[in-house]
This record gives structure tokens, sequence and C-alpha cells, in this order.
């Protein structure tokens, strides 16, 4: 079977094939800039002539999509050359130099370890043993006497 590099499961069912859903995963649900969730007029008090209204919200829409889409144009291409190429390095360093360099290290870690315990087990381990033998005799005990000095210091 042939490597596909889409694979429809990860999508919702309905925004694989809509061509309008340009946003299939809602990474950008927070961006809300229609006309109606910039401009509000609260109530009658507040309202403009109804006239200058559906004119503001004309020249609204028509110069957000006119300046989106010149910026996609002249700087969102660029930028995607820039994050296509940014990507595709990182992936290229995580796939062939950054994975196989942790898994080098985690298997040296590891080895090492071995040693290490030997070492704990046959020199560290019997050596805090042996001094807990030495000292597992000395008793202290607590009484509540006073001491009267003898002398006093004059200061």
């Amino acid at each position: 079977m042939a490597a596909t590099y889409f694979d429809p499961t990860q999508f919702p069912s309905s925004s694989v094939h809509d061509p309008d859903n340009r946003d299939p995963v809602k990474i950008n649900q927070h961006l809300q800039l229609d006309f109606f969730h910039v401009i509000a007029e609260p109530d009658t008090s507040a309202y403009s002539f109804e006239v200058f209204h559906k004119i503001s919200h004309q020249v609204y829409h028509y110069s957000k999509i006119f300046i989106y889409r010149l910026l996609t144009v002249l700087v969102g291409l660029p930028l995607m050359l820039f994050w296509g190429l940014t990507f595709g390095a990182y992936t290229f360093l995580m796939v062939w130099v950054l994975v196989p360099m942790r898994q080098l290290a985690r298997t040296q870690i590891d080895e090492m370890g071995v040693y290490v315990q030997a070492t704990c087990d046959a020199i560290i381990g019997p050596m805090y043993r042996a001094m807990g033998q030495m000292f597992s005799n000395i008793r202290v005990s607590l009484s509540r006497t006073t001491i009267e000095a003898g002398k006093q210091l004059n200061v």
C-alpha cells in the first residue's frame, strides 16, 4: 500500500470535502473579526443613521478583504516559504539528528547506570553498612539536670 501524506481521519468529515472551511481543526476560532463582532451599537440611543450604518458595513467588509488579500500576496507567500523551510528543517533535524542523539544518550545513560549501581553495591554500600555498625553502639540519653557555673564572668 502506498504511503499517503493526507490522512482524512485527522479532520472532521464535514471539513475534508468543504473548500470553504479553511480552518478544519479550529485553531483560529478566537479571530471573530466580522463587522458585528467589531462594531456594535448597543441600543437605539447609540444608533447611527441607517444609510451610514449600511455604508460603514460595506466599507469595513471590502477594505478588510482587500488589505488581507494584498498582504497575503505580498507578505503571506514569503512567510509561507519561510515557515515551510523552517518546519522542513526542524523535521529533518528531529528525524535525522536529534532523536538518534537522544536515543544514543539514553542508551549510554542506561549503560552508565549499570556501572554506577555495581560501584554502589561493591564499595559505597559496604562502607556505609560498616559505618552504621561502628556508630550503632552510640547511645544518647537526655536528663533534666541544671549545671551551675562555678565562676561568673564580668563583662
